[in-house]
């Protein structure tokens, strides 16, 4: 029966499930309900330092439990639109199972479309977020080394909070954890736990390091040829790593950003030939036409529905890049959001995920 609403609410309503329809009426009773969406409620919100913020969410109970290392969307209203930022949780399973909670660590964007409202979050305000993606975690049984970049360090401390908790009378006492945590001279987070950890784990090290003082990476490495890689950070420090890796034939996991340039609004830019990679697909597109329409015109399977930004049937993870919405030309940032491929052009290269 429920099939039968939702396809006639799609075709009449441009809506995708009868529930959508009546999105309006069930938040006077239930702040942020979005249908296929969860909600969360704001507990804690703190400065970590000027740019920075700490912001503790509680999940409905029906949200899945994550695993350290993951990621979410957090989806806002600003302004009367919906904003969607990616971010890794900074806890792990441990604080979800004991406290109900879990926490973001977020650097604040004065040009962002989401960062800057998130001073105005008050204790008590909903939220939505997505349930937990990635595959980004702890190998068991092996010697690892972490590498950090600034905000990158979030997904280990998620990590070393599970280990922690999970390391009395398992395999995992004979495993040795060491990270490399680069940053710029005193922006390092959450020194304060990392020492705890160290303190408590005679098997987990850490080096603060900083390029201005430091140099680059690859003198840091030689040392943990036998261990498993993982990097967390800026595209760069990714490089540097991949290549020493390749080197010396080490494994490597990692979840990297990439920043940039600043871009101008500008509808009317010259045509061009841009790359975009969708799954495992590459494609070249233009910036002319809709992504939607470029990928079904190269035949990669796409979900998709009303084709007018209304449905939300084509919505993806934009891992990288930058596009500019059709609809008001508007362009987003670099950083990981969701997006809709039918009021979506591309205006640098692309990583999508499906």
């Amino acid at each position: 029966m429920n099939a039968i609403f939702n396809k006639i609410t799609h075709q009449l309503f441009h809506h995708k499930t009868w529930k959508g329809y009546w999105e309006p009426i069930i938040q006077l009773f239930l702040p942020a309900w979005r249908d296929s969406y969860y909600r969360a409620k704001v507990v804690a919100f703190k400065s970590l330092r000027a740019d920075v913020v700490q912001l503790t969410l509680s999940p409905e109970k029906k949200w899945p439990i994550h695993k350290a290392g993951q990621h979410i969307a957090l989806t806002v209203e600003v302004d009367g639109k919906l904003i969607t930022r990616i971010f890794t949780i900074a806890c792990g399973t441990t604080t979800r199972k004991s406290q109900g909670v879990i926490r973001l660590i977020i650097k604040v964007k004065d040009d962002g479309a989401l960062t800057p409202f998130l001073g105005n979050f008050s204790k008590g305000k909903w939220v939505n977020i997505s349930p937990p993606m990635g595959s980004f975690s702890l190998p068991h049984g092996k010697s690892v080394l972490m590498i950090a970049g600034g905000s990158g360090i979030t997904p280990f401390l998620a990590m070393l909070e599970d280990y922690q908790a999970n390391k009395k009378g398992s395999l995992e006492d004979k495993q040795s954890i060491h990270l490399i945590y680069y940053a710029k001279p005193h922006e390092h987070l959450l020194v304060e736990e990392l020492t705890e950890f160290a303190n408590h784990n005679e098997s987990f090290s850490f080096q603060l390091l900083s390029r201005m003082h430091d140099g680059d990476i690859e003198p840091y490495l030689a040392q943990h040829g036998t261990s498993h890689w993982m990097v967390c950070g800026p595209f760069e420090l990714y490089q540097q790593v991949a290549q020493t890796a390749k080197l010396i034939n080490v494994p490597v996991d990692s979840e990297h950003f990439v920043a940039f340039p600043h871009l101008t609004d500008n509808t009317n830019s010259p045509k061009q030939q841009l790359i975009v990679k969708h799954n495992k697909t590459t494609l070249t597109v233009s910036n002319t036409e809709t992504l939607l329409t470029q990928l079904q015109k190269a035949d990669v399977p796409v979900s998709y529905g009303c084709g007018m930004g209304i449905c939300h049937q084509c919505q993806c993870i934009k891992k990288s890049g930058v596009v500019r919405d059709v609809r008001t030309g508007e362009l987003s940032d670099s950083a990981e959001q969701l997006i809709q491929l039918c009021v979506s052009q591309a205006a640098t290269d692309l990583e999508l995920q499906a």
